[in-house]
């Protein structure tokens, strides 16, 4: 897919099928709105499309990784709170090991990784029963 295709389509997405995506809060979707109908979204746009009409197009190319016998393969995970290393860094190394990591906790979430400061979706979690993990380096047994 060119990169103006896959820009024309995000364009065209409206605000109620964008609420419609698990995970996307009306906030998300409010400042997804404002930025692709601006002005800067349009030069950038533009510039893209510059670029495919002199053939030096980007091809956006989706990668499906096969988690197949990873250890976390199926493990539907959150991460919330502080942790000692970063929470992108806890997200890579989980997603190396088969691990699917979300940004909510729903019913589908099977383990909370929660650090210092977990708030709210520990709460969530408790009230949901779902296995709640303190230590990344738990995540390294399973």
């Amino acid at each position: 897919m060119q990169v103006t295709q896959f820009l024309s389509k995000l364009k065209d997405l409206n605000k109620e099928d964008l609420l419609n995506v698990k995970g996307l809060g009306p906030i998300l979707v409010e400042n997804f709105m404002e930025f692709v109908n601006s002005p800067r979204f349009s030069k950038m746009y533009a510039k893209f499309e510059n670029l495919e009409l002199e053939n030096k197009s980007l091809e956006i190319i989706q990668k499906k990784i096969d988690t197949t016998g990873l250890p976390l393969n199926g493990y539907i995970i959150c991460i919330t709170g502080s942790f000692e290393i970063s929470r992108n860094q806890i997200k890579e190394i989980l997603e190396s090991r088969g691990a699917k990591v979300v940004d909510s906790v729903t019913t589908s979430t099977t383990i909370l990784l929660a650090g210092d400061k977990a708030g709210s979706k520990l709460d969530k979690a408790k009230k949901l029963s779902i296995r709640v993990l303190n230590d990344y380096q738990d995540l390294m047994s399973l």
